[in-house]
């Protein structure tokens, strides 16, 4: 005797599209990656975040306060510009206030302490790359990638801002767009992608080459004259900050804080990556390191008023530092303190790591031993 089974009749293509929707949108995607590479690139593995110090924890410098001059650090690897005194001061540095549940301890912020209604007044945080960092990003070539900025901000009156783009390698090259602030006083994630250019390389050096700006308030024709393009074009300053409406200039209660700062291939903004504190303050001490309250031992002075000290980097850096003498400390024999002045700090006989620490003292004694150098305070700069 024969035996029939049958089986309820189903639709092939319906139970595919069912099976697509418990993978959700990238599982999907994944499912039809060609590649290992593509696979990879999805689910962003590896290493990602292109810029140092995006968390804001590492602050060499310290905060300062009564800022109204451009070319000054806060937080490091993040260059702040203004116009000078037309921007009223400021107060630059770490502060606690951070969006809840991403893991930041710190946020870079930027508070009025003089206000300005100066026809040219603005304000911008700069980050710079090395030309040797910013090959992966192919540009001058078919193959330029797609990047995305992401960063969290905060300020104190809501409005449009403007990112930028820069390929800093003359004559430069920008891309501008907008972002809005929609609610004053609020912790707000920005996401900006541009397309990769393929007009102009970055060059093989260690000088500033991929940038972005972030521009929060900007006024007159210096950097708000001109007309912003989304596109890769030649890049003048008027262009910078177009789209700015926000007065950060006129009360003494304007602020604005950005951290979680991430720049990543691709067109897709992905959760931040967080590095060891260890490993981001090395990666920020190839541009500046500082040594505070601090001894050198084994010095020695020639016949001239040059003190002499070797010193080595905590890590190789980008250029020759430039240094700066902040306290002069004095020399001693570990006993007796000589009482003297140094100044006019000098760094020769650099090799990457390793250079000479040259300082004018006013001890008289020359052709001799100098035991230690004592409770000083220099740092060392090799910014872009």
């Amino acid at each position: 005797m024969a035996l029939r089974a049958s089986k309820p009749s189903f639709n092939v293509r319906e139970k595919l599209t069912e099976l697509g929707r418990r993978f959700g949108l990238k599982g999907s995607e994944l499912v039809e990656a060609e590649t290992v590479q593509e696979a990879r690139d999805l689910v962003s593995a590896g290493r990602k975040n292109l810029i140092y110090n995006g968390s804001m924890i590492i602050n060499q410098r310290g905060n300062a306060t009564g800022i109204n001059v451009s070319s000054n650090y806060g937080i490091d690897r993040f260059f702040t510009q203004m116009e000078n005194s037309a921007s009223g001061t400021w107060s630059i540095g770490q502060s606690t206030d951070v969006p809840a549940g991403y893991g930041f301890k710190f946020s870079l912020e930027y508070g009025c302490t003089t206000t300005s209604s100066n026809a040219n007044r603005y304000l911008m945080t700069i980050y710079r790359m090395e030309g040797f960092d910013s090959q992966v990003f192919c540009y001058g070539t078919p193959y330029a990638k797609d990047v995305t900025l992401s960063f969290w901000i905060k300020c104190s009156k809501s409005g449009n801002i403007q990112v930028n783009f820069e390929n800093e390698d003359n004559p430069d090259a920008g891309y501008q767009t907008k972002q809005t602030i929609h609610k004053s006083g609020t912790w707000e994630k920005k996401v900006v992608t541009i397309p990769g250019d393929t007009t102009k390389a970055f060059a093989w050096t260690n000088a500033k080459a991929m940038c972005f700006d972030i521009v929060y308030s900007a006024f007159g024709s210096t950097y708000n004259g001109g007309t912003p393009t989304a596109e890769w074009s030649t890049l003048s300053n008027n262009q910078r900050g177009a789209h700015c409406n926000i007065d950060l200039f006129n009360s003494t209660s304007d602020y604005v804080k950005i951290t979680g700062v991430q720049l990543e291939l691709g067109k897709n903004a992905t959760e931040f990556e967080h590095r060891p504190y260890g490993e981001e303050l090395a990666l920020c001490q190839r541009y500046y390191f500082k040594l505070s309250d601090s001894r050198l031992v084994a010095g020695y002075k020639r016949h001239d008023s040059s003190s002499n000290f070797q010193i080595l980097a905590p890590v190789p850096m980008r250029a020759q530092p430039t240094p700066t003498l902040h306290v002069s400390g004095s020399f001693t024999n570990m006993q007796t303190n000589f009482n003297t002045t140094q100044s006019s700090p000098n760094v020769y006989q650099w090799d990457g790591h390793a250079f000479m620490f040259q300082v004018a003292s006013t001890w008289s004694s020359t052709h001799t031993f100098i035991p230690s150098w004592e409770s000083f305070t220099a740092d060392f700069n090799a910014e872009l």
